[in-house]
């Protein structure tokens, strides 16, 4: 009986070891990955430094309680397209097929127009846009990279735990000091690699998620639309009243019944605007 108890607790222990990789064992796994870009490959030590020191731990059976999985923590959305596997077989995956998988979706965030404009910059709010601010960018979603980006500030962007892009950054690289600017904060879980996250909040991945594919917040594109059918609404009531007034000068309607449908069509824009509004 001892005997048996003695090699399950060994037989464990070799599992729990197997699962746990180093910062070279992944740096290399990227340099070996097939989909991995060129400027992956040229960082491949921040990708490492970025699953150790934010996402999983080395870890590649990594599971954060809500959503995401693996060595550098990807979703099951992304889990299903870029590695055709149920999250749990992805956990089971080895280190080079984990990294393959991140690869292909990671290479095609780099292409995003928000990832572009950052490395453009150089410097931005005063500090260098190395691999580890890009990697940031990608992994708390390129929509909110963006947003951060048009601000012209670090601080432009921060998810609900505090975690800026710039801060995330740091705990790349092992410089951050304090604060909420950890790897638990699920930005990316929807986006590109998938950060750990927190359990209950699946809208929020949904908005990233669309942040990431779409390069723009929901947010933005929800007050877009608003913009877009207030000022529809207001070109048809523009056009009839337009009509009323030829009417009026023509002296088929009456100066109390012009005021009349003035004042309906005001009321008329109103409550569409607060409808459009609420929405």
């Amino acid at each position: 009986m001892k005997k048996s108890v003695a090699l399950l607790l060994w037989i464990a222990s070799g599992v729990v070891l197997a699962a746990m990789v180093s910062a070279a064992d992944i740096a290399t796994a990227i340099q070996n990955s097939p989909s991995a870009s060129t400027w992956l490959k040229q960082n491949a030590q921040a990708v490492a430094q970025l699953a150790i020191n934010v996402e999983s731990g080395g870890n590649t059976t990594a599971f954060n309680g809500s959503c995401c999985y693996g060595v550098l923590q990807m979703n099951r959305t992304n889990i299903a397209r870029y590695a055709n596997v149920t999250p749990e077989q992805y956990q089971q995956l080895s280190l080079q097929e984990q990294v393959n998988a991140w690869t292909q979706l990671t290479s095609k965030a780099m292409q995003s127009a928000a990832v572009t404009n950052l490395l453009a910059l150089g410097t931005f709010d005063g500090r260098t846009v190395d691999g580890n601010l890009v990697l940031a960018c990608v992994q708390l979603g390129i929509g909110n990279c963006q947003t951060m980006i048009n601000s012209g500030k670090c601080s432009g962007f921060a998810d609900r735990n505090g975690t800026t892009i710039c801060s995330m950054a740091d705990k790349i690289a092992g410089t951050n000091t304090g604060g909420s600017s950890g790897g638990n904060t699920g930005g990316s879980g929807a986006g590109a690699g998938g950060s750990m996250d927190t359990p209950g909040r699946a809208s929020v991945s949904m908005a990233e998620a669309f942040a990431q594919g779409s390069g723009m917040e929901m947010s933005v594109l929800k007050r877009n639309l608003q913009i877009i059918g207030i000022s529809a609404v207001a070109l048809i009531l523009a056009a009839g009243l337009g009509g009323m007034w030829q009417m009026f000068s023509m002296g088929r309607m009456s100066t109390a019944d012009l005021k009349l449908r003035t004042i309906q069509a005001c009321i008329l824009l109103s409550i569409a605007v607060a409808m459009i509004s609420w929405l």
